[in-house]
């Protein structure tokens, strides 16, 4: 049988994302017939070849692609430095300082690296289905049974429901913990506003330095740093700027993972981590290599181009890629599966001007590029962006006057934007006027006394704006959207007299959830779902727990569970011995 042939990324851009998709797909599948399946002669007796021998023969000749195949093994003799400790943990964010700190507190020996110089974290939201927090603030928790369906739904049943349902379950014990060590170090933990769409919860926990929900989308690095601090506490040894390479799996890679090697960043010397109980991946995603995008996430390869760029292991957010997919790379050249969902879930979001959600988009009129209504525009901002995918110049405009806001509040529905703190009112329709008005000089928003003037600032047909608008009015007075059915609370028909005001609305790539096949125990798995001994991840490589999109239908699920609780969970499980 052949062997696969390498796959470099010069030959994935000659050859095209599609072409290199149906690539990827049989390099996945390696040399390996389908399960109970017996090879036959290629050929009938009239010389027709059967089809499925034909794929058989197609598959064992494909290439793969260049991030599987495995560079070879560091030599010993070119390692210059050698710790040991029961934990060596990959990564200093969120999950990879809760999970040292977990099991530092309860007595292991826990040593973390990680190829940035400092504690690192991306955007501010957690959610834990309950705190002492909520408990003051009197919030009551969502109801999960009717929303877990939707979700599950939404997903098209694609994610571990038990990983889903261990992480809900744990939530609580687990924000509480955290909720003790930002408080001890001088954080204030406050509960977001978020959207009330999709039956999930509206709430979800920020930390900051501020005392207000100013600092949601950066808080996060200040409940990092307070887990750095906690970690020197309990002698958790942390080493920085020292990148992962490879992973070291005894027996051929059949057995058990013992440790890592690394590369220090300042002169590119090597250091090996022995792991006398675990090795735990916490480096991330794998929105930066581009080649992994175009096979595990093809679709968001638009919004970030196809060059690939270096990778800044120090930066906190970027829109255009963060992590290589070190962890996951490594885990697959010694035998890791990838996660059974595909493709990986992208963590999309928009422009949402006009929006009465914090993470929604703006729910009455929408016009494409060719100046056309396009959809029911009362969906989360998430799918609005991927259905912007499919849309002129992936762009849109929302168009409203300023009796839009009124409306909505005279419809029961509150107005909060985003990084809102739960205790505060929502905003009047006065104060939104004000922002959009300050919002025009700023460019944030477009502001017009005619259809006329509003169309050409947006660059759209002005004769097609106006009979668009009239047809939307028209539904407004009917009370009934015949055209596309959505929600009649969100039919506001449109002043005639002006002013108009319009935002833009564009699809944006945030992240990419997933990777490794995992456990609910988080431990890493082969192709047979079997754990391999020694090896564990958490965070955003988590395989299996988001579908299709990341809708942020529960705001700050993946810092909240994917992170939090199950890197609590991780710790507190290695320091007691449960996979030894």
């Amino acid at each position: 049988m052949a062997e696969p042939r390498d796959f470099s990324r010069r030959s994935f851009f000659k050859m095209g994302a599609l072409g290199a998709a149906g690539a990827a797909a049989a390099g996945l599948a390696g040399c390996a017939s389908p399960s109970g399946s017996k090879k036959t002669e290629a050929t009938t007796a009239a010389g027709e070849v059967a089809s499925s021998d034909a794929v058989l023969k197609l598959d064992s000749g494909m290439p793969k692609w260049s991030f599987m195949v495995a560079p070879d093994p560091i030599a010993d003799s070119a390692i210059t430095e050698t710790i040991e400790d029961d934990i060596i943990i990959v990564g200093g964010g969120m999950s990879g300082f809760t999970t040292a700190v977990s099991a530092a507190e309860k007595g292991a020996s826990v040593t973390l690296f990680s190829a940035a110089s400092a504690p690192i974290s991306r955007g501010g939201s957690n959610f834990a289905r309950n705190s002492k927090v909520m408990e003051e603030l009197g919030i009551t928790p969502f109801d999960p049974v009717p929303y877990f369906y939707h979700e599950m739904r939404a997903a098209s049943f694609a994610i571990d429901q038990t990983k889903w349902m261990r992480g809900y379950n744990n939530s609580e014990e687990a924000m509480n913990w955290m909720i003790d060590i930002a408080r001890a170090a001088g954080l204030d933990v406050i509960m977001e506003r978020d959207n009330s769409f999709d039956l999930g919860p509206n709430y979800a926990h920020a930390f900051s330095t501020l005392g207000n929900s100013t600092m949601v989308s950066t808080g996060q690095q200040g409940a990092v740093e307070a887990l750095e601090a906690k970690a020197k506490e309990y002698g958790v040894q942390i080493i920085y700027d020292t990148k992962a390479e490879q992973l070291i799996r005894e027996d051929n890679n059949t057995g058990r993972v013992t440790g890592v090697v690394a590369s220090k960043m300042s002169d590119g010397s090597y250091v090996k981590f022995v792991a006398k109980k675990a090795v735990v991946l916490a480096t991330g995603d794998f929105s930066s290599n581009k080649e992994m995008l175009a096979a595990y996430c093809p679709q968001v390869l638009p919004l970030v181009g196809y060059e690939q760029g270096e990778i800044d292991y120090n930066t906190s957010f970027n829109l255009t890629g963060i992590y290589g997919g070190d962890g996951q790379k490594m885990g697959l050249w010694i035998g890791a599966a990838w996660q059974h969902a595909y493709p990986n879930a992208p963590m999309m979001q928009g422009a949402w001007g006009g929006s009465h959600e914090p993470c929604g988009f703006h729910m009455g009129l929408n016009v494409n590029m060719n100046t056309e209504r396009y959809q029911r525009e009362d969906i989360s901002a998430p799918y609005s962006s991927n259905h912007l995918l499919s849309q002129p110049g992936n762009i849109a405009y929302g168009i409203w006057t300023a009796n839009y806001p009124q409306a909505i509040l005279d419809k029961g529905h509150e107005w909060y934007t985003f990084g809102m703190d739960y205790t505060l009112p929502s905003l009047t329709p006065e104060e939104l006027v004000k922002m959009w008005d300050e919002g025009v000089s700023t460019g944030k928003y477009f502001k017009a006394d005619t259809l006329d003037d509003l169309a050409k600032q947006l660059d759209l047909d002005a004769t097609k704006l106006k009979a668009v608008v009239k047809r939307y009015n028209e539904l407004c007075d009917k009370g009934i959207d015949e055209d596309f059915h959505k929600n009649p609370d969100f039919l506001v028909k449109i002043d005639e007299a002006g002013p108009f005001y319009a935002a833009q609305n564009y699809a944006m790539f945030m992240t990419v959830m997933g990777g490794l096949r995992t456990s609910v125990n988080m431990e890493v798995c082969d192709e047979d779902d079997k754990p391999i001994p020694g090896l564990f991840n958490v965070g955003a490589m988590i395989g299996d727990m988001y579908a299709n999109t990341y809708n942020f239908a529960v705001p700050g699920n993946s810092y909240g569970i994917n992170c939090l609780t199950f890197g609590y969970l991780l710790g507190r499980d290695l320091a007691a011995g449960k996979f030894d």
